[in-house]
Order: structure tokens, then sequence, then C-alpha cells
């Protein structure tokens, strides 16, 4: 084949060569076209040149004949060899007889045996002529004879022939025109040489400076540049070559940057090729903290199957075929492998498959990390675990002990307690009834404070009770209608809210609420009583309970008129036996606020209040939605 063969020699080589070789073949062409040109003037002008000689030749033959002059009309033939380029001139009367030639041989013999010397082209162009009966000129090229041959009647029967043969004019045309041609072909090679010496300057040198910047590249130096300018297409690769080049020693600078990273990070790389054995293609520098050096793994000498733990190979065997399989690509999982001084180490491993674009696994890629510490961390941990849950086991059965004493504690003391608190009180109140006349108003009015202690102290056991009861119970969620709650704890303090002339506004617009029933309504009756309490003495007390859903939560408020208080004191109110005015001005134990907070609390909710001196209070529940 010649365009393989073509592209052995390189370029610098090859394009003069072409350049030479289609010069010379131009050249060649020119010299044909030149010849031809030459023949076709040639053969023109002397059919001009032989139809002239054969009209004045024939004016001439014919006055001879009118003379009866046979003598002239052989001198005249005879004559015409004179004339260049023509070789026969015969007279041939009307039997076929010469009476007129060129050569003395020729005359008074038949026309055949005339010419019988002549080539056999030229005879059977002669012959084909003098067949001819035209009584005009006649000039034709005879096939096989570069030559003309001509015929006029001579009048009144006889008939001039001749040949004019064209190579003689030709070799003088040619001749003539040699200089024109040599010149032209030397400006053809002249142009050639030009034209090699611009395409060595302009292309080749470049190509070459290309080429060797591309091979410079492929060796990895990625410093190297073509330093080709020029908006042609060589300048244009040369530019997108140097940008390669920069986004190459770009892509090395963080590739090394990475593997510098990888070698000196906890984490092992490593690649295997999909074939038989999976050999390893790439291992990190960083193996060596398994005891082992990555020309181990790559040359075959440690293989990394050898080094996976007896009872792990067969799990993540059939994990990799599955993935190998149907996929996904990407999974993790844990082995252990041996590390070089014969100890089991616990390795966490990301692997991933990549693919052809057949979907064929070419390549299996794991990042390795040593979790032995992890590992031995999470035994530890179960271990403590174990010990924690019998501890809480133990003491959830101490807590429940003692939740039980302090129930009995607290019934007994409530017994206990509740029992002498009704001795006094009923004989104090037998002591009002029957000795009243006996007693001075001193003596009454010591008996009235016992009365009122021993309501105070009953209602502190009470409280003391329910808060004790909140502490060691857990609330029991339930779906809850707030109207009905409100409606239910309002009910209960009837009497209160009539004997105040209080105003009540309720505008609940949720519905339903999960929540420990109870404690809700625990918390809304001290609420409602605090209410009451503190705006005795506003014209007319005032109380708004209202609740709406807000940023994903319950929101109940309940709000009087009352006497407020200083938001300094806003935590102090919540606590247990916390009081900000005397107990002969506003009675009450003090634990009323701290049963709201423990009881919303417990129920995963929040309260709050907003108040300020002589502006009255508002408490605010939120629970979440």
């Amino acid at each position: 084949m010649v365009w393989p063969a073509l592209t052995v020699l390189p370029g610098r080589i090859l394009a003069p060569l072409l350049l030479a070789g289609f010069a010379l073949i131009g050249a060649a062409l020119n010299y044909v076209i030149q010849v031809q040109e030459f023949r076709d003037q040639v053969a023109s002008e002397q059919r001009r040149r032989l139809t002239e000689i054969l009209n004045f030749e024939q004016n001439r033959l014919e006055i001879q004949i009118g003379l009866a002059s046979r003598f002239h009309l052989s001198r005249i033939v005879a004559s015409m060899g004179l004339r260049s380029a023509l070789t026969n001139a015969l007279l041939v009367d009307a039997n076929g007889q010469v009476v007129g030639a060129m050569l003395r041989a020729r005359l008074h013999r038949p026309l055949t045996d005339a010419i019988a010397s002549e080539a056999p082209a030229v005879r059977a162009g002669l012959l084909a002529i003098a067949s001819s009966r035209g009584k005009g000129i006649e000039i034709v090229e005879p096939h096989g004879d570069f030559a003309l041959v001509g015929r006029v009647a001579i009048r009144p029967d006889m008939t001039l022939i001749v040949r004019n043969d064209l190579g003689i004019p030709l070799a003088l045309r040619a001749a003539a025109g040699h200089y024109e041609l040599w010149r032209e072909t030397a400006l053809i090679l002249l142009f050639t040489a030009a034209l090699a010496i611009l395409l060595h300057v302009l292309w080749f040198s470049r190509t070459a400076r290309l080429t060797q910047a591309v091979a410079a590249i492929g060796e990895g130096r990625f410093d190297t540049r073509s330093g080709l300018a020029g908006r042609d297409e060589l300048g244009q690769i040369g530019r997108a070559l140097d940008r390669m080049a920069d986004d190459l020693r770009i892509r090395q600078a963080n590739l090394e940057q990475l593997s510098a990273l990888i070698d000196h990070s906890p984490v092992v790389a490593i690649e295997w090729r999909n074939a038989a054995g999976l050999p390893v293609t790439y291992v990190s520098d960083s193996v060596r903290q398994w005891g082992y050096t990555p020309d181990e793994l790559l040359s075959g000498a440690v293989r990394y199957r050898d080094l996976i733990h007896p009872e792990d190979r067969p799990r993540l065997r059939t994990a990799l075929v599955s993935h190998l399989a149907g996929g996904p690509d990407d999974y993790r999982g844990e082995h252990r492998v041996r590390h070089v001084s014969g100890q089991w180490i616990w390795l966490d491993g990301r692997t991933w498959l990549s693919r052809d674009a057949s979907g064929r696994v070419t390549h299996v890629r794991s990042v390795l990390l040593d979790v032995t510490s992890l590992k031995k961390t999470e035994a530890a941990l179960l271990r403590l675990n174990a010990t924690l849950e019998a501890r809480v086991v133990e003491r959830t059965g101490q807590l429940e002990a003692a939740n039980r004493e302090l129930e009995s504690f607290s019934y007994a003391i409530s017994h206990d307690l509740k029992a002498p608190l009704r001795g006094i009180d009923g004989y104090s109140q037998i002591l009002l009834e029957d000795y009243r006349d006996r007693l001075d108003d001193e003596g009454r009015q010591f008996l009235a404070n016992i009365r009122r202690g021993v309501a105070q102290m009953h209602e502190l056991i009470e409280d003391l009770l329910a808060y004790a009861h909140i502490e060691r119970s857990a609330p029991q969620p339930e779906p809850v209608s707030l109207q009905q709650l409100v409606d239910e704890v309002l009910d209960s303090y009837a009497h209160e809210i009539s004997a105040l002339g209080a105003k009540i506004d309720v505008d609940v617009r949720t519905p339903e609420l999960s929540v420990d029933r109870n404690g809700l309504a625990l918390a809304l009756r001290n609420l409602v009583g605090n209410a009451l309490k503190f705006s005795r003495d506003a014209a007319p007390p005032r109380i708004a309970i209202s609740s709406r859903e807000e940023a994903g939560a319950v929101r109940l408020e309940v709000r009087d008129n009352g006497i407020g208080f200083d938001m300094k004191y806003h935590d102090r109110i919540f606590g247990i036996f916390q009081r900000l005015h005397r107990a002969d001005d506003y009675p009450g134990t003090g634990v009323g606020l701290a049963l709201v907070r423990k009881a919303i609390e417990r129920m995963g909710g929040t309260v709050r209040a907003e108040s300020g001196p002589g502006k009255g209070a508002t408490f605010l529940v939120e629970f979440p939605l």
C-alpha cells in the first residue's frame, strides 16, 4: 500500500519529495502539452502552406498543358522538390501513369509501382488520396504517417499528388520553442523549491517543535511549552497543547498532594484489577502501617486475600460476587487482616467498582481504615453498658422500694398529722360554740387564730402530698378536651367567682390536647385560684383564659388584673414555699405555683409569667405539638 509507506517518512522530508515529484510531473505534462501545441501549430501552418502551393502549381501546370509542353510539366513537378518539407510530388494521368515526378526513376510508371519503395504508411496515404475524384484541393493527414497528403485536379484529366512531411517543420518549431519550454520548467522547479523552503520555515520547523513538546509532555514533563505563535492551525494546536500542559501540571500537583495525604494518613488505598486472582494494581505507601511494603502487594509476594481472617473470607467473597453481578457499585463493610506481627487488626472499608462503557467491572477500589482501637472501645463500652444496666436494674429496685417506703411514710404523715389537727379543729369549734359567752374577745380571737392555723396546716399537708405524688407518678397522656377541662375547673370555683363578682372570659381555640388530664387539671386549678386570690381587690376582678396553636406549639394563657409582681422575682415565684406577700394579706402555702411548674414540666411543657407591679399577671403554658 502506498499510503502507509508514505506515512513512514516525516513530513519535513515527505513534503519536499512530493513537491519535487509533482514539479517533475508538472514539467513533463507541460512538455507534452507544448509538443502537442507545436504539432497542432505546425499542422495548421503546413496545411495553409500546402493549399497555397497546390493552387500555385495547379495554375502553372494547366498553363503548360494548354501550351502542350509535357517537358515543362515534368520540370515543374521536379522543381517542387525545392520546396521544404515536400517529400513526394507525382503528376498522374487518367491511366494512372506517372507523367511527372520529383525523381526521374518514377516517370512513365504506374503509380503503384512508382511508390512501391515508400513506407507502407506513406504508400497507403498516397494511394488513398489518389483514388479520390474530387475536383478541388483535398488535403488529409493519413493515419500512421505524420505528414499531410494533398491532391488537386489538373485539367483536363490529370491529378497532382503531393506529400508534405510534418516532422521537419515540427523539429524546427520545437528547436525554436525549447528555450521557452526549459524556462517554464525552471520556473516550476524554482517555485517548488521556494514553496518547500517556505513550508519548512512556516510549517515543518514549527511542527517539529510541536512534536518535541508533545513528546516531552507525554514523558511527564508538564512544564514544557510549545511556544508557537500565530493564528493558523499550528498556532491554535500549540496554544491548546500549552493549556493542556497547564491543566495536566495542576492535576499532577493535585494528585501528588492527594497521594502524599493518603500516604501520610491512616487510610490505606488499594486497587485490584478484575481478573483471575484479583491482582493488585495500586496500593498507597500507608500500607506500611500494617508492616508490609507496596512492592510486596504489587508483585504478588504478599496476597491480600491471604491476609484476611479465615472467618471473614466467605462473607467478603459473597459480598464482592453479589455487587459484581448486580450492584450497587458502592458498599461498605468491616473485616480483619493479619498484621506482619501476627496480630489481627480490624479494618473499616469502603469499596466501589469501576465499569467500562459495556458495563463490565474493570477495577475494584477500596479505602481501608484501621478501627482496631475503636473495636476495643466498643467492646469496653458493651461491657460497661452491661454493668450499668445491671446497676440500673439494682437502683431501680432500690428506687421502687424507696418510693414504696415514701408512699407509706406519706400516708403515715398524712394520717398522723391530720388526726391531731382534726382534734384541735373539733375541740376549738366546741369551745367557740359552747363557751363563747364565757370567753372574752381576746379568747375568742385566740381560738379563731387556732382554727385558721389548723386550716392552713391542713392545706399545706394536702399540697405537699400532691407535690410528692406528682414527683413519684409518671404522666399518663390521653386526648383531653381543653374547653371541657377549663369548664370543670371554673365550676369548682363557682362560689368564689360569684362571691367576688369576677368576670371570666374564655377563648379556647384548641379542641383537643394529648396530655396527662389530672396534671393539667391540677395546674389550671392553681392558676385560676391564684388569679382569684390576687385580683380580689380589683373592681371587678377579671380573668381571661385562652389557647391557640402558634409556631408548632399549643399556647395556654391565664391572665388577671390583680396586683401583679416585679419580674425580678419571676424564678422565685415558682419555687416551693416561696411567697412575695404575707400570709395574713394573701393566704396560701407557697406550694401552688411549684405544683404548676412540676406538673407542666412532667408533661413536656413549659410555664412562665409576664407581669409588673399593679399590672396584673399573665401565666403562659406551652406544649409542643
